[in-house]
Protein backbone atom coordinates (compact mmCIF):
# COMPACT_ATOMS: atom_id res chain seq x y z
CA UNK A 1 0.00 0.00 0.00
CA UNK A 2 2.83 2.56 0.90
CA UNK A 3 4.07 1.87 -2.79
CA UNK A 4 0.76 2.60 -4.36
CA UNK A 5 0.87 5.63 -2.61
CA UNK A 6 4.18 6.47 -3.26
CA UNK A 7 3.81 5.90 -7.43
CA UNK A 8 0.30 7.40 -7.06
CA UNK A 9 2.15 10.58 -5.73
CA UNK A 10 4.46 10.89 -8.58
CA UNK A 11 1.42 10.39 -11.29
CA UNK A 12 -0.12 13.40 -9.98
CA UNK A 13 3.11 15.53 -9.66
CA UNK A 14 5.17 14.52 -12.84
CA UNK A 15 1.96 13.99 -15.21
CA UNK A 16 0.19 17.20 -13.38
CA UNK A 17 -0.09 18.82 -16.88
CA UNK A 18 -0.64 15.92 -19.44
CA UNK A 19 -0.41 12.20 -19.19
CA UNK A 20 0.70 11.38 -22.53
CA UNK A 21 4.08 12.85 -21.25
CA UNK A 22 7.34 11.02 -21.01
CA UNK A 23 10.24 10.88 -18.96
CA UNK A 24 13.77 10.68 -20.73
CA UNK A 25 17.00 10.44 -18.43
CA UNK A 26 20.26 10.12 -19.78
CA UNK A 27 23.17 8.75 -17.91
CA UNK A 28 27.18 7.75 -18.04
CA UNK A 29 29.63 5.91 -16.07
CA UNK A 30 33.42 6.32 -17.17
CA UNK A 31 35.74 3.29 -15.52
CA UNK A 32 38.95 3.45 -15.51
CA UNK A 33 40.76 0.01 -14.99
CA UNK A 34 44.68 -0.47 -14.50
CA UNK A 35 45.19 -2.63 -17.82
CA UNK A 36 41.87 -3.09 -18.75
CA UNK A 37 41.57 0.48 -19.67
CA UNK A 38 38.95 2.80 -20.42
CA UNK A 39 34.91 1.75 -20.22
CA UNK A 40 32.02 3.74 -20.97
CA UNK A 41 28.12 3.01 -20.19
CA UNK A 42 25.91 5.46 -21.50
CA UNK A 43 22.20 4.28 -20.46
CA UNK A 44 18.91 6.63 -22.13
CA UNK A 45 16.01 5.77 -19.92
CA UNK A 46 12.18 6.31 -20.84
CA UNK A 47 9.72 6.08 -18.36
CA UNK A 48 5.44 6.80 -19.67
CA UNK A 49 2.60 6.62 -17.87
CA UNK A 50 2.71 2.52 -18.54
CA UNK A 51 5.92 1.97 -20.41
CA UNK A 52 9.25 1.67 -19.85
CA UNK A 53 12.40 1.41 -22.40
CA UNK A 54 16.34 1.06 -21.49
CA UNK A 55 18.61 1.95 -24.08
CA UNK A 56 22.82 0.35 -23.38
CA UNK A 57 25.42 1.46 -25.20
CA UNK A 58 29.06 -0.06 -23.60
CA UNK A 59 32.39 0.98 -25.47
CA UNK A 60 35.82 -0.53 -24.09
CA UNK A 61 38.46 1.20 -24.83
CA UNK A 62 41.28 -1.44 -25.28
CA UNK A 63 41.09 -4.22 -27.81
CA UNK A 64 41.98 -7.31 -25.22
CA UNK A 65 39.18 -6.20 -22.64
CA UNK A 66 37.04 -6.01 -25.48
CA UNK A 67 37.80 -9.14 -26.93
CA UNK A 68 37.72 -10.67 -23.31
CA UNK A 69 34.07 -8.94 -22.34
CA UNK A 70 32.46 -10.26 -26.01
CA UNK A 71 33.11 -6.46 -27.91
CA UNK A 72 31.19 -3.16 -27.44
CA UNK A 73 27.56 -3.49 -26.71
CA UNK A 74 24.88 -2.11 -27.68
CA UNK A 75 21.34 -3.42 -26.07
CA UNK A 76 18.11 -2.79 -23.68
CA UNK A 77 15.04 -3.65 -22.35
CA UNK A 78 11.59 -2.95 -23.39
CA UNK A 79 8.43 -3.15 -20.33
CA UNK A 80 4.97 -2.62 -22.11
CA UNK A 81 2.69 -2.40 -19.30
CA UNK A 82 -0.55 -2.72 -21.73
CA UNK A 83 0.60 -5.47 -23.48
CA UNK A 84 2.30 -6.58 -20.89
CA UNK A 85 5.33 -8.14 -22.47
CA UNK A 86 8.93 -7.67 -21.58
CA UNK A 87 11.13 -6.98 -24.35
CA UNK A 88 15.18 -7.51 -24.66
CA UNK A 89 17.05 -6.38 -28.02
CA UNK A 90 20.62 -7.10 -28.79
CA UNK A 91 21.58 -4.05 -31.77
CA UNK A 92 24.80 -5.49 -32.34
CA UNK A 93 23.31 -9.36 -33.18
CA UNK A 94 20.24 -7.44 -34.55
CA UNK A 95 17.83 -10.07 -32.80
CA UNK A 96 15.53 -9.42 -29.77
CA UNK A 97 13.50 -11.88 -27.60
CA UNK A 98 9.88 -11.39 -25.95
CA UNK A 99 8.43 -13.09 -22.87
CA UNK A 100 4.97 -12.18 -21.91
CA UNK A 101 4.65 -11.12 -18.21
CA UNK A 102 2.06 -14.23 -17.09
CA UNK A 103 4.87 -16.92 -18.33
CA UNK A 104 7.09 -14.89 -16.13
CA UNK A 105 4.87 -15.05 -13.23
CA UNK A 106 4.48 -18.63 -14.06
CA UNK A 107 8.44 -19.10 -13.75
CA UNK A 108 8.89 -17.34 -10.21
CA UNK A 109 9.15 -14.10 -11.58
CA UNK A 110 12.13 -14.94 -13.85
CA UNK A 111 12.53 -14.33 -17.21
CA UNK A 112 13.91 -16.90 -19.48
CA UNK A 113 15.83 -14.65 -21.28
CA UNK A 114 19.54 -14.05 -20.83
CA UNK A 115 20.94 -11.26 -19.33
CA UNK A 116 23.04 -9.39 -21.74
CA UNK A 117 21.89 -5.54 -20.42
CA UNK A 118 24.23 -6.23 -17.70
CA UNK A 119 28.17 -7.01 -19.12
CA UNK A 120 29.13 -7.40 -15.20
CA UNK A 121 26.47 -10.00 -14.64
CA UNK A 122 28.09 -13.01 -12.54
CA UNK A 123 25.98 -14.94 -13.82
CA UNK A 124 24.44 -14.62 -17.59
CA UNK A 125 21.85 -17.04 -16.57
CA UNK A 126 20.90 -14.38 -13.62
CA UNK A 127 19.21 -10.94 -14.87
CA UNK A 128 18.02 -8.10 -13.32
CA UNK A 129 15.12 -9.66 -12.01
CA UNK A 130 16.50 -12.61 -10.68
CA UNK A 131 15.77 -14.34 -7.47
CA UNK A 132 19.11 -13.79 -6.28
CA UNK A 133 18.69 -10.05 -6.39
CA UNK A 134 16.89 -10.01 -3.58
CA UNK A 135 19.39 -11.16 -1.61
CA UNK A 136 22.17 -8.88 -3.15
CA UNK A 137 22.01 -6.10 -1.25
CA UNK A 138 22.46 -7.94 1.87
CA UNK A 139 24.87 -10.08 0.53
CA UNK A 140 27.00 -6.40 -0.65
CA UNK A 141 26.40 -5.49 3.02
CA UNK A 142 27.98 -8.49 3.89
CA UNK A 143 30.83 -8.38 1.55
CA UNK A 144 31.58 -4.85 2.07
CA UNK A 145 31.78 -5.23 5.63
CA UNK A 146 33.92 -7.88 5.58
CA UNK A 147 36.16 -6.40 3.21
CA UNK A 148 36.34 -3.26 5.57
CA UNK A 149 37.31 -5.26 8.23
CA UNK A 150 39.94 -7.24 6.35
CA UNK A 151 41.52 -3.74 4.48
CA UNK A 152 41.16 -1.87 8.15
CA UNK A 153 39.07 0.79 5.94
CA UNK A 154 38.39 4.28 8.67
CA UNK A 155 36.76 7.52 7.82
CA UNK A 156 39.26 9.80 7.51
CA UNK A 157 37.09 13.28 6.30
CA UNK A 158 33.79 14.44 5.50
CA UNK A 159 33.29 17.84 3.94
CA UNK A 160 30.09 19.45 2.73
CA UNK A 161 30.01 22.35 1.09
CA UNK A 162 27.25 25.20 1.81
CA UNK A 163 27.34 26.71 -1.39
CA UNK A 164 25.09 25.20 -3.94
CA UNK A 165 26.37 24.68 -7.57
CA UNK A 166 24.18 23.76 -11.21
CA UNK A 167 25.30 20.64 -12.71
CA UNK A 168 23.40 19.60 -15.99
CA UNK A 169 20.24 21.75 -15.13
CA UNK A 170 20.42 20.72 -11.19
CA UNK A 171 20.64 22.58 -8.32
CA UNK A 172 23.23 20.58 -6.81
CA UNK A 173 25.33 19.80 -2.94
CA UNK A 174 28.75 18.87 -3.19
CA UNK A 175 29.88 16.17 -0.86
CA UNK A 176 33.73 14.75 -0.58
CA UNK A 177 34.29 11.82 2.11
CA UNK A 178 37.55 10.28 2.22
CA UNK A 179 38.70 7.09 3.24
CA UNK A 180 41.49 5.32 4.46
CA UNK A 181 43.47 2.17 4.81
CA UNK A 182 46.42 1.23 7.56
CA UNK A 183 48.90 0.40 4.30
CA UNK A 184 48.52 3.93 3.39
CA UNK A 185 46.00 3.43 0.46
CA UNK A 186 42.87 6.02 0.16
CA UNK A 187 39.40 5.89 -1.58
CA UNK A 188 37.86 9.64 -2.02
CA UNK A 189 34.47 10.02 -3.15
CA UNK A 190 32.52 13.32 -4.71
CA UNK A 191 28.94 13.92 -4.37
CA UNK A 192 27.19 15.94 -5.94
CA UNK A 193 23.53 16.11 -4.50
CA UNK A 194 20.08 16.90 -5.39
CA UNK A 195 16.68 17.98 -3.83
CA UNK A 196 15.16 18.10 -7.34
CA UNK A 197 14.40 14.42 -7.45
CA UNK A 198 10.67 13.96 -9.07
CA UNK A 199 11.35 13.15 -12.33
CA UNK A 200 14.36 11.12 -11.57
CA UNK A 201 11.77 8.84 -8.96
CA UNK A 202 9.38 8.47 -11.29
CA UNK A 203 12.01 6.60 -13.84
CA UNK A 204 12.87 4.15 -11.48
CA UNK A 205 10.00 4.07 -9.62
CA UNK A 206 7.98 3.06 -13.24
CA UNK A 207 10.48 0.25 -13.90
CA UNK A 208 10.33 -0.96 -10.47
CA UNK A 209 6.53 -1.05 -10.70
CA UNK A 210 6.63 -2.97 -13.86
CA UNK A 211 9.20 -5.54 -12.88
CA UNK A 212 7.04 -6.01 -10.16
CA UNK A 213 4.01 -6.37 -12.22
CA UNK A 214 5.09 -9.51 -13.25
CA UNK A 215 6.83 -10.71 -9.76
CA UNK A 216 10.01 -9.91 -10.35
CA UNK A 217 12.82 -8.08 -8.64
CA UNK A 218 14.94 -4.99 -9.94
CA UNK A 219 18.74 -5.56 -9.17
CA UNK A 220 19.84 -3.27 -6.18
CA UNK A 221 23.28 -3.82 -7.94
CA UNK A 222 23.88 0.09 -8.47
CA UNK A 223 26.93 1.70 -10.01
CA UNK A 224 26.45 5.21 -7.53
CA UNK A 225 28.87 5.65 -5.34
CA UNK A 226 27.31 6.33 -1.84
CA UNK A 227 29.13 7.27 1.11
CA UNK A 228 26.60 7.16 3.40
CA UNK A 229 26.33 3.66 2.52
CA UNK A 230 29.71 3.18 3.07
CA UNK A 231 30.14 5.23 6.18
CA UNK A 232 27.40 2.59 7.56
CA UNK A 233 29.55 -0.40 6.44
CA UNK A 234 32.39 0.87 8.19
CA UNK A 235 30.68 1.93 11.28
CA UNK A 236 26.77 1.99 11.60
CA UNK A 237 27.39 4.10 14.94
CA UNK A 238 29.13 7.01 13.10
CA UNK A 239 27.70 10.27 13.97
CA UNK A 240 28.45 12.93 11.00
CA UNK A 241 25.65 14.71 9.05
CA UNK A 242 23.78 13.35 5.97
CA UNK A 243 22.62 15.08 2.57
CA UNK A 244 18.97 14.97 1.36
CA UNK A 245 18.21 13.83 -1.80
CA UNK A 246 19.39 12.31 -4.30
CA UNK A 247 22.78 11.69 -6.55
CA UNK A 248 23.24 13.36 -9.64
CA UNK A 249 26.84 12.94 -9.97
CA UNK A 250 29.18 10.75 -7.81
CA UNK A 251 33.15 9.54 -8.61
CA UNK A 252 35.44 7.35 -6.55
CA UNK A 253 38.90 7.51 -6.99
CA UNK A 254 41.42 4.72 -5.37
CA UNK A 255 45.13 5.63 -4.72
CA UNK A 256 47.74 3.20 -3.97
CA UNK A 257 49.75 3.21 -0.99
CA UNK A 258 52.34 5.72 -3.15
CA UNK A 259 49.42 8.37 -3.54
CA UNK A 260 48.60 7.59 -7.50
CA UNK A 261 45.12 7.20 -8.82
CA UNK A 262 44.50 2.92 -9.32
CA UNK A 263 41.07 3.15 -9.96
CA UNK A 264 38.52 5.69 -11.16
CA UNK A 265 34.79 5.45 -11.65
CA UNK A 266 32.54 8.42 -12.83
CA UNK A 267 28.36 8.26 -12.83
CA UNK A 268 26.65 11.24 -14.19
CA UNK A 269 23.08 11.89 -15.09
CA UNK A 270 23.98 14.11 -18.10
CA UNK A 271 19.83 15.07 -19.26
CA UNK A 272 16.83 14.64 -17.49
CA UNK A 273 13.58 15.45 -19.09
CA UNK A 274 9.38 15.99 -19.78
CA UNK A 275 8.51 15.95 -23.22
CA UNK A 276 5.28 14.77 -25.18
CA UNK A 277 4.66 11.20 -25.31
CA UNK A 278 6.08 9.38 -28.54
CA UNK A 279 4.71 5.69 -28.81
CA UNK A 280 8.22 5.50 -31.30
CA UNK A 281 10.86 5.77 -28.38
CA UNK A 282 9.26 2.21 -26.59
CA UNK A 283 9.79 0.16 -29.53
CA UNK A 284 12.03 -1.60 -31.72
CA UNK A 285 13.60 -1.42 -34.79
CA UNK A 286 11.90 -3.26 -37.48
CA UNK A 287 15.21 -5.01 -38.82
CA UNK A 288 16.04 -7.23 -35.98
CA UNK A 289 15.42 -10.63 -35.95
CA UNK A 290 12.76 -12.50 -33.16
CA UNK A 291 14.79 -15.34 -31.51
CA UNK A 292 13.88 -17.67 -28.88
CA UNK A 293 17.48 -17.06 -26.58
CA UNK A 294 20.72 -15.28 -27.23
CA UNK A 295 23.23 -17.14 -27.50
Amino acid sequence: MPRIIFILFFYQSVFSQNEKDQIEMEMTTLMNIPMMGAITTSVKSYASDKSFKKDNNIEIDKFYTRMMMGGNKRNGIILNGETKMRTVFDLEEREYTIENFQSIIENNGIPKTKDITNPFSRDNQNNNNSDNDSNEEDDNKDSDEDDNEDNGFKILDRNIFTDKDKLNGFSVKKIITSFGRKSGSKMITTEWITTDTALISFVLEKEMELVESYKGKRSNASMVMSSDRMIKSIDPNYKYEQVPGKAVKSKMENFNDDGKSAFSMVWEIKSLKKKSYNSNDFVIGKKLKKVENFE
